[in-house]
């Protein structure tokens, strides 16, 4: 992810250090900022905005799939929002794995539920191009209705999407 280009939609690592039993990682970080979720939480948001945010996390997604690194855990939370600049950055790569061709084992999947694939709850393997794609669509319901589109398994895998908010555009 540190070899050129580096994406502006993606926390930056400058440097890491190995200690006995822990490392120190110095990181980017945005000033002001908070969480996705947070400013998602604190105001509503129109349309537009939601487009601008949109594009800043697929391209961050995009970012991390040309690099062969699948981010696995795409959620409101595991993205940082410049409040002055409306810049977007990916963070948290602790569940991150290397792309693989053979997929991931469902069973060992471990990230927010809610935001969790289809396949992962019917298929005995998942892909870490379609769960890329289904994360930010969720991101996508949430920064429009506020809410999540899924509370649990079985509305997961029926994916019978309701849209919350009567003011979404067409």
């Amino acid at each position: 992810m540190r070899r050129e280009p580096i994406s502006p939609f993606v926390i930056q690592l400058y440097e890491w250090f190995e200690h006995p039993r822990e490392f120190t990682l110095v990181m980017d970080y945005p000033e002001p900022c908070e969480s996705l979720l947070d400013s998602i939480n604190r105001q509503p948001w129109n349309d537009w905005f939601s487009r601008v945010i949109m594009i800043q996390a697929v391209r961050a997604v995009q970012h991390c799939i040309h690099r062969d690194v699948f981010h696995n855990d795409i959620h409101a939370l595991n993205f940082l929002l410049n409040k002055d600049t409306i810049d977007l950055k990916l963070i948290d790569f602790g569940c991150g794995q290397l792309f693989s061709s053979e997929g991931y084992e469902s069973n060992i999947y471990r990230v927010v539920p809610e935001y969790c694939p289809p396949e992962v709850f019917t298929e005995p393997r998942f892909h870490a191009v379609p769960a890329n794609v289904w994360s930010p669509g969720v991101l996508l319901y949430v920064m429009s209705n506020t809410c999540l589109p899924f509370l649990n398994r079985t509305e997961i895998t029926q994916a019978k999407v309701t849209f919350q908010n009567p003011n979404l555009s067409k």
